[in-house]
């Protein structure tokens, strides 16, 4: 063969090789730097949602579940004779704020509504101190009622007496399903991102 055909051919698959090893090395680090954006981001993601379970939708649903507890202790033996259950000029449930004034005159009950209120009040700083951590759109309808409905309790149970409440102004039972369903909306995602976190890991060192 000839001298400078062989030399061009060597020259040739020493620059193929190059621009291999080249391209392989160019795969490996996109690749790596990939994994690396994917981890911080996921590292990012992961610490906001422990701190809205830690912070805000972790305590909620343990004062909502006390306050529940409490409601269900005062409303034992209270609610309307069974023939008046049928007549709608009577509320079909039992409801504190339109049984204020004979609750109040109760010492063991007004205890019980002290304790509710109590835990109502941390539930509103909460909400308001930790606003921030609300999942995303923001905090549902539901929040917002229920900041109204202590402040109308709260006014009723100084003032003594008992309010003309409208049904939106009542203790909205979706406030506790909203901070449920965000809250193990929130625990899911916890794991979907450790489970990303192990592929990556697998991958790098596979």
């Amino acid at each position: 063969m000839d001298p400078v055909i062989a030399t061009l051919i060597a020259v040739g698959i020493t620059a193929s090789v190059s621009i291999c090893a080249m391209w392989v090395n160019y795969r490996i680090t996109n690749r790596t730097l990939r994994h690396s954006a994917a981890r911080d981001i996921g590292k990012i993601s992961l610490e906001l949602k422990i701190q809205q379970l830690n912070e805000l939708y972790g305590p909620l649903l343990l004062m909502i579940e006390q306050n529940r507890r409490l409601a269900q202790k005062l409303r034992e033996g209270k609610g309307l004779p069974v023939k008046l259950r049928e007549d709608k000029r009577y509320p079909k449930k039992w409801h504190l704020l339109d049984n204020l004034t004979e609750v109040l005159e109760n010492p063991k009950d007004k205890a019980i509504v002290d304790a509710i209120l109590e835990t109502d009040f941390k539930i509103e700083s909460l909400i308001i101190n930790k606003g921030g951590l609300v999942r995303s759109p923001g905090p549902p309808e539901s929040f917002n009622i229920f900041l109204g409905h202590y402040k109308i309790l709260k006014l009723a149970v100084e003032g003594g007496e008992r309010l003309h409440v409208a049904e939106f102004e009542y203790y909205p039972r979706k406030f506790n399903d909203d901070v449920k369903e965000a809250y193990q909306a929130i625990k899911n995602e916890i794991d979907e991102i450790l489970d990303r976190y192990e592929r990556l890991l697998k991958e790098e060192t596979g």
